[in-house]
């Protein structure tokens, strides 16, 4: 065995007790937080939490970094470390103080004029995403992570992950159900294409729904679960914010029925509900 060859084991077996004696650490440290199976809280106070996904891309840590790395003042947790062991990341991450909306709202301790307060606010932050663009070598690709690789798919009931998508275009031809482009163009008008093309890609999280949305004090305290968060069409966020389902109900869904996100997200919202079976979030 050649001394580069043993260089790069001893290099791989110090990393692989690294992590191991990491996510011992958390797990000694933690406890299951709640009714949440993946989120753990940590013991003596210390205000952080972990995420545990069977993923090693697309990640929390990753979106994460890439937020704070932008400069924006966004209300969102901080990471502390992420680990990887055995194809499972751990992501430490602080604890964003108050109660998710949801628990708060079926409470009955949010009032109407409270509500339409808190979703103002997260319209703020989603207007600060806004003005976030794509690394110049990654322009134009869609549902694509933070990391640069795939996301859920709604298509398959986010079983499996698919992205990232080459164009605008191409996503939306596989959310339509249509085998490819060519085969989409012989349904959609191109009127409709053009309209399509012309929404910008903008950085989107695609569950805000009310029990990612962290309350206090009847304001907004901070957003969460930012894993699935990645590069859409700016229509995507529109489609997430008025689909009704669970968690996006209610005065919450109300306020995103009227709220008017900009021209081009507006356009392209409208265009393709033309051709979808069902909302692509």
């Amino acid at each position: 065995m050649c001394g580069c060859e043993l260089i790069r084991r001893t290099c791989v077996g110090l990393h692989d007790l690294i992590t191991f004696l990491q996510k011992s650490l958390i797990s000694v440290l933690s406890y299951p937080f709640e009714t949440t199976h993946n989120i753990r809280a940590f013991r003596l106070k210390i205000p952080w939490i972990v995420k545990v996904t069977e993923r090693t891309h697309s990640t929390e840590a990753d979106a994460l970094r890439f937020l704070h790395s932008t400069g924006l003042d966004l209300p969102i947790p901080r990471l502390v470390f992420s680990c990887v062991h055995r194809g499972v990341t751990y992501t430490v991450m602080t604890r964003v103080t108050g109660t998710n909306m949801k628990e708060t709202l079926m409470r009955g301790d949010l009032a109407d004029d409270a509500v339409q307060i808190i979703a103002q606010e997260v319209a703020d932050v989603l207007n600060k995403l806004q003005t976030l663009q794509q690394p110049p070598a990654d322009a134009g690709k869609v549902m694509m992570s933070a990391s640069g690789h795939d996301l859920p798919d709604p298509v398959t009931f986010f079983e499996e992950r698919s992205g990232p998508y080459p164009s605008i275009l191409e996503l939306w031809a596989h959310c339509g159900s249509f085998r490819d482009l060519t085969e989409m163009e012989e349904y959609v008008e191109p009127a409709t294409f053009d309209t399509l093309n012309a929404d910008p890609i903008r950085f989107v999280h695609p569950d805000l729904r009310t029990y990612n949305v962290i309350v206090k004090d009847s304001h907004l305290s901070g957003i969460v679960d930012w894993q699935d968060a990645g590069w859409f069409p700016s229509s995507w966020q529109v489609h997430t914010m008025r689909w009704l389902r669970y968690g996006c109900d209610g005065p919450w869904y109300h306020f995103w029925l009227k709220y008017r996100f900009p021209e081009e997200a507006e356009a392209a919202y409208v265009a393709s509900k033309t051709f979808l079976i069902k909302s692509p979030v």
